[in-house]
């Protein structure tokens, strides 16, 4: 079978386009650093580095709803502790306002500051993140939450954000007002206690706490005293518990035990009943309107103590309430910075495999690249040799 010289050019000049494209490709490999530029370069690999970067985007993707969550938790964290010093400065001057030394005209100026506390409280409760949006506004982020018409009253929603930092995982980003300063136990908790508007006596209840071992069981009782010395607990019309009574001794019923100061007189009473829940601004409200009833008899001097008491104890309840928000907003910030821990290691570990998979090992391209260079350059050579050849040069 005779091969004509043509089909020995043809091929040979395959075999160059050939070793041609060959040297493109690893040109443009070495370029751009990557072994895979296009499908072609590995179908396969391809499809695990998509894989691989889709993930590495969702990493990033996480990192930027982490450090918005931790953003507003730390504006939220800071509100917070400017709450709580608020509060412990309505205590102390509640406790101040308590002592015998205290006049009216002093207990005017306690009450000018404890309004001033006021306005610091609502003004924090109405804090905003910088960016125009409010903190404790629920999911109506532009609208100013808390406005003071005699009370103050949340014009909010309930709703929580939250944020996606991990696949599996979402970090609440905020809390709403309602939760933070409206939603809060009256009195201990259980049961409020109250003196009756038209008490004659000295007494004044000093502390109000559930039974150790038992349970308040809720309702409403009247603890009256019979006379000084002697009391009755009654559930409407009915007796459920009665005794003696001298000043700083305990009574207990249904899980209830008040202590009481000074001396009560026949007919007085005082309401035991289930305590509700209430806000904030109501209790520093409370507190100024306290401030301002009279103290010039021992009966009126007893009804300031009551009231005085019962602000007290609500104001423990809302620094105590505050605070575990406070811990809660810590404990979402030390998730996200546990999970961002996490994320930094995922990310190691997906930037090498797609490394591994999609970068190119320049040492071995770069020798490749040569050894492409030099037999191109040979057979280019030979090509050249081979077409200036002719039978007649050997005749």
């Amino acid at each position: 079978m005779r091969i004509s010289s043509t089909v020995y050019q043809l091929q040979w000049l395959a075999s160059i386009r050939r070793q041609q494209q060959e040297l493109a490709d690893n040109q443009a490999q070495v370029s751009s650093g990557k072994r895979i530029n296009t499908a072609s370069d590995d179908p396969a690999g391809t499809a695990q580095a998509i894989l691989l970067q889709q993930g590495l985007d969702r990493l990033q993707n996480y990192a930027s709803n982490s450090e918005t969550a931790r953003r507003r938790l730390s504006l939220e964290e800071s509100s917070l502790s400017q709450a709580t010093d608020v509060l412990d400065r309505v205590r102390e001057l509640a406790v101040q306002a308590g002592t015998g030394a205290q006049t009216a005209e002093s207990r005017s100026a306690i009450a000018a500051e404890a309004a001033e506390l006021l306005d610091g409280l609502l003004n924090t409760a109405n804090a905003q993140d910088g960016e125009g949006r409010y903190l404790f506004a629920g999911n109506q982020v532009k609208a100013r939450p808390f406005i003071q018409s005699g009370t103050v009253q949340y014009v909010g929603d309930h709703g929580v954000r939250s944020q996606r930092v991990a696949d599996a995982r979402t970090v609440q980003e905020g809390d709403p007002g309602s939760a933070v300063f409206m939603q809060i136990p009256a009195a201990n908790g259980s049961f409020s206690v109250a003196a009756g508007a038209g008490n004659q006596g000295s007494a004044s209840w000093s502390s109000a706490t559930v039974t150790a071992g038992q349970a308040f069981v809720p309702g409403s009782y009247t603890v009256v005293f019979t006379s000084p010395t002697t009391w009755e607990a009654r559930n409407g019309g009915t007796v459920i518990a009665s005794g003696t009574h001298a000043p700083g001794e305990a009574i207990s019923f249904q899980g209830a035990t008040l202590e009481f100061q000074g001396t009560p007189a026949a007919g007085d009473t005082f309401t035991v009943a289930t305590a509700g829940f209430r806000d904030a601004f109501t209790t520093v409200q409370d507190f100024i309107r306290t401030l301002a009833q009279p103290t010039n008899t021992p009966a009126a001097r007893a009804a300031f103590q009551n009231r005085l008491n019962s602000d007290l104890q609500n104001l423990d309840q809302a620094l105590q309430h505050v605070s575990n928000v406070r811990s809660q907003v810590g404990a979402r910030l030390s998730t996200i910075d546990q999970q961002a821990e996490n994320n930094a290691d995922l990310n190691v570990e997906l930037s090498g495999s797609l490394s591994a998979i999609r970068d190119l090992d320049y040492a071995s391209a770069i020798s490749k690249l040569e050894q492409q260079l030099n037999s191109l350059e040979v057979a280019q050579k030979a090509y050249a040799r081979t077409q200036s050849l002719s039978l007649f040069d050997v005749l």
